[in-house]
């Protein structure tokens, strides 16, 4: 009983118990598709066969490679394996990623966002269920978003501690990745973590040039220019405006648009853009009014992670990004409420956010998707969070 006893052993053993449940249920279903990881293994495919990279479908006719041409170098390795082998290997990944990541996360919030709290199951577990819909999601495509949560969250650890070298490096892995992530970079900036910004561009650097060793220096520019065309065509439309296709519709800037401006202003991406300045504005002021209290530094790098899901054309299961925030807003309502009115708000928010089972939900789940509740949700959630912040650091601080 001891291992049992051990926090947060119990996480570990519910939660793995149930992804291995649904890892055997896929396989004797026949679901254990994993189409998004096999558009990472086709792009690693055609690398070895030297066949397009971009443009071209991997897998379903929908699987256009978005990533950078190095993620594709790494998936070549997998590629090397048989596709069975390879997926099962991208599953214990993102399992691994998720019950390492809550522990991470858990541990973050507590002793930097809450002071120390004690460790508790409650609000661990809490957390874990309200982003299961999105991590089942997850393990059913086999995404990355769980494992770029986790080097975000490692990262942030290392800058924390003083590690500049280690979290820059990291942060630029991730970056080049997923370029949405350089968000991050002007919140470095404005905390002078120059060191910090200096590696993260050293790893982006070697990222890019590291393929030039198997493609030369012209072929490795010109992927480089295709991968970019294939993000901006596929972030062109970032306002939901009907449809079948819901990848935009739980942006910010489709809920406010849907909400507020249809009355004033026809979709476009120059609505979208202006409203991404309005919010990088309010969040640099808010962080302007932060910079005496250097601790404030997590919790804006954390908002800025849950933002990137809702400022950008995406899926539902990268929503995990928001998992920090989810955690902070459960560890400040139990075992009880901080302050009391806090479970109106965060309950209806924490339901939009993860709990849409459609099986449960039947024909309301389309509603809610259709209505961008998970957006919604998310974004709520990220406006409540730095009010509980900004509320308890006034009262921590009365100078402030």
């Amino acid at each position: 009983m001891g291992h049992w006893n051990r926090y947060p052993n119990r996480l570990y053993i519910v939660f793995g118990a149930i992804a291995t449940l649904l890892f055997v249920l896929e396989q004797v279903n026949g679901r254990f598709w994993l189409n998004d990881f096999r558009v990472y293994y086709g792009a690693g495919e055609a690398l070895l066969r030297g066949a397009p990279l971009y443009g071209v479908a991997h897998g379903l006719d929908t699987g256009i490679f978005k990533y950078a041409p190095l993620l594709a170098f790494l998936y070549a390795l997998f590629a090397l394996l048989p596709y069975a082998v390879a997926a099962s290997i991208q599953y214990l990944l993102i399992t691994l990623a998720f019950l390492d990541g809550m522990r991470r996360i858990d541990r973050l919030v507590r002793k930097e966002l809450l002071g120390g709290r004690a460790a508790s199951y409650l609000p661990l577990f809490l957390t874990a269920l309200v982003c299961v819909v999105h991590l089942h999601r997850e393990l059913h495509l086999g995404n990355i978003n769980m494992m770029l949560l986790w080097l975000v969250v490692v990262a942030l650890e290392a800058l924390i501690k003083g590690r500049a070298m280690v979290g820059g490096l990291l942060l630029g892995a991730v970056m080049l990745a997923k370029p949405h992530f350089m968000v991050l970079l002007p919140l470095l900036a404005l905390h002078c973590r120059w060191r910090s910004i200096a590696f993260a561009f050293a790893a982006i650097t070697v990222g890019v040039l590291l393929p030039a060793l198997f493609l030369g220096w012209a072929e490795d520019l010109a992927i480089h220019r295709t991968w970019l065309g294939e993000m901006a065509a596929h972030n062109a439309s970032l306002i939901y405006v009907g449809g079948d296709d819901h990848r935009s519709v739980n942006t910010v800037y489709s809920f406010l648009h849907r909400a507020l401006l249809k009355h004033v202003v026809a979709p476009s991406g120059a609505e979208a853009y202006a409203l991404l300045g309005v919010i990088a504005l309010l969040f640099g002021l808010f962080v302007l009014r932060n910079r005496k209290k250097d601790r404030s530094f997590p919790f804006e790098f954390l908002i800025l992670v849950a933002l990137v899901p809702c400022i950008t054309l995406t899926d539902t299961e990268h929503f995990l990004l928001a998992t920090p925030v989810v955690a902070y807003i459960i560890h400040r309502l139990v075992p009880r409420a901080e302050p009391r009115w806090l479970a109106l708000i965060a309950v209806p928010l924490l339901f939009l956010f993860g709990g849409n089972w459609e099986d449960a939900l039947g024909s309301f789940s389309d509603t809610l998707i259709h209505y961008g509740a998970l957006g919604i949700g998310c974004f709520g959630l990220i406006i409540l969070a730095i009010i509980l912040w900004t509320g308890s650091n006034q009262k921590a601080d009365p100078a402030s």
